[in-house]
């Protein structure tokens, strides 16, 4: 299955800020910030199946809704904004791939969806606030 490139190598690009040569250390919000702007990649393509407001689509956005306050009450919620926020910048600039019609690519995309939030429900885990 694809899903959205334009928007996962715009993700990429913004996810190491330069530097003075070398690799620049990840933040302890990295993580996070990655995983939500994935989250959302997989859910805007969930979204473009045909007939895809359904019931068990509709609760993994509920649960992406509860891990972001999960994780705003461990102390990562700016990592979720910024997330959010690359998200928000790049999605009107960048060409989306489009869920096919049919239930084998419904349930493909809400497998990769569920798969994303695991990594994320992962992350926040992990987060440790300083």
């Amino acid at each position: 299955m694809r899903m959205v490139p334009a928007l996962t190598m715009a993700g990429a690009l913004l996810a190491c800020g330069g530097g003075s040569g070398g690799k620049p250390a990840a933040s302890r919000e990295e993580p996070v910030r990655r995983a939500a702007f994935r989250a959302l990649i997989a859910r805007d393509f969930l979204a473009s199946c045909p007939g895809g407001a359904r019931p068990e689509g509709l609760r993994e956005v509920g649960r992406y809704a509860e891990l972001t306050q999960l994780a705003s009450r461990k102390g990562a919620g700016h990592a979720i904004a910024l997330g959010e926020n690359d998200y928000r910048a790049l999605a009107p600039h960048s060409e989306r791939e489009t869920c096919e019609a049919g239930e084998e690519p419904y349930r493909q995309a809400l497998v990769q969806y569920g798969g994303t939030l695991d990594a994320f429900a992962g992350r926040v885990a992990e987060f440790e606030e300083e």
